[in-house]
């Protein structure tokens, strides 16, 4: 099997972009990669606390953002294509880092020589000759490759279809194994797809016709889905943030999938509701929306810092009777509640993020899955303590692995009788996996949202 690299001719923005905007985003994706080697955080976070930090152009971050999305979504490809360029010659990580990024554009995106060498002219604006010195032959060398249509071979399926759609050979696999060939391709190839935005209008702070009329009068092109009470998505529009909406907290910009995992609950006026593992805020929010700030919530999270944003998140959409309270909740929580409904939104491997945050693809190995899967089996022990008789249980991930899933939902079945798996009223997505058809999968592919499972576990006594 042979893949041609110069199939997508999709670089004619290079022209556009002055060499000033170009080599701006360019430094900005360098220091978020570094940021993000440095700390562990996700790149998406480190390229906004870069780019919040500096004040950059408006057009380079944008430019910023779709290098790094782009970029994570072939690394694979552009690694082997950079590795065949250097020849085992030693080189700093920013410095490989741009080389792959000159590699997507040319290669992959198949630019002309005008547009190569734009990209070389503003990378030496923003690194300067000496820095861009040791790449000067080794950008050569790659353009090289495109003279030549060079291809890549491989004579094994996994690893041609991890280069094609830019997803580890582990995780092709592990799709095979739980979709099948056919329906995994068709995951891969959304995943490389620019995501939807959905928004939820914010009934906290004005009425549905005044929230509307606000993003009309903004010229956001949108349109209602019909999956959820208040759930729209965007068709067209500047960028959210600097949308009036948005600044005056009208609305709450959320997947499908979180706004599912409320809706599926079925929140009420007077219920006690917990929670855990909240911040930043967004399905608490989500609680106060749907149940118009007439519910009393009880919010915890381990992390201070996303507890920080957690306050600010909420106290923006009007978020009131909601309570937050820094702890571990994999031990015992500082409360007595017996609430209605517990929420249990654990950290996990965030394979269904993959086409939201590309870059999680190449951190994500089968050993994490098995990481979080223990982390969560201890968080949904310890989170029965505190539903009341006859009270709900949410547990939902941003993952589409068994392990983390239906998995781990087994073996609490089995461990605790008192708790049975119930329907979920809200009939979207798909059927869990292994007999659990009681449960919903959700996957980009078949649902244009987040990969995510929702399980609703009900306490018979």
């Amino acid at each position: 099997m042979t893949l041609n690299t110069s199939a997508d001719n999709s670089g004619r923005w290079l022209l556009e972009t002055p060499p000033e905007i170009l080599g701006a985003a360019l430094k900005a994706v360098l220091q978020a990669h570094s940021r993000h080697r440095n700390t562990k955080r996700s790149l998406k976070s480190c390229l906004y606390e870069v780019i919040s930090e500096k004040k950059y152009p408006i057009k380079s971050v944008e430019i910023a953002r779709r290098l790094i999305w782009e970029h994570g979504t072939k690394r694979n490809l552009l690694a082997k294509m950079v590795n065949k360029v250097l020849k085992d010659e030693p080189i700093l990580p920013d410095r490989r880092i741009l080389l792959e990024l000159f590699a997507n554009q040319v290669l992959v995106k198949s630019c002309s020589r005008l547009e190569a060498t734009k990209f070389a002219q503003a990378a030496r604006i923003a690194f300067g000759k000496d820095w861009m010195m040791p790449l000067e032959p080794l950008l050569g060398r790659i353009y090289a490759l495109k003279l030549k249509n060079k291809i890549i071979e491989s004579k094994d399926e996994l690893e041609y279809l991890s280069l094609l759609y830019g997803h580890p050979k582990w995780f092709v696999e592990y799709l095979f194994n739980i979709l099948g060939k056919a329906e995994a391709i068709e995951l891969m190839h959304a995943s490389n797809e620019n995501p939807p935005t959905y928004f939820v209008l914010n009934t906290l702070k004005a009425t549905e016709d005044e929230i509307l009329k606000t993003l009309e009068s903004d010229g956001v092109k949108f349109e209602r889905d019909k999956r959820a009470p208040l759930l729209y998505k965007i068709i067209s529009s500047k960028a959210i943030k600097s949308l009036t909406a948005y600044k005056l907290g009208l609305i709450a910009v959320q997947d499908f999938s979180s706004v599912f995992s409320i809706i599926s609950a079925q929140p009420k006026s007077g219920m006690r509701l917990l929670d855990i593992c909240a911040a930043p805020g967004i399905k608490t929010s989500l609680f106060a929306i749907y149940t118009q700030n007439k519910a009393r919530i009880l919010s915890v999270d381990i992390s201070p810092h996303r507890l920080k944003t957690y306050i600010s998140y909420t106290r923006h959409l009007g978020v009131e009777n909601a309570d937050a309270i820094l702890c571990d909740a994999t031990m015992d929580l500082p409360t007595h509640l017996s609430a209605d409904i517990v929420l249990l939104d654990p950290p996990c491997s965030s394979t269904g993020l993959f086409w939201r945050e590309p870059s999680y693809r190449w951190v994500v190995r089968p050993a994490t899955i098995r990481k979080f899967s223990t982390l969560q089996k201890k968080m949904l022990k310890n989170a029965v303590k505190y539903v009341k008789s006859c009270g709900l249980l949410v547990y939902c991930t941003c993952s589409i692995t068994i392990e983390e899933n239906e998995g781990l939902i087994k073996d609490f079945l089995t461990s605790n009788p008192d708790f049975q798996l119930e329907e979920i009223p809200i009939k979207s997505g798909s059927p869990g996996l292994l007999g659990l058809e009681k449960c919903r999968r959700f996957y980009p592919h078949r649902d244009m949202c987040n990969g995510f499972f929702v399980a609703l576990l009900r306490k018979v006594s």
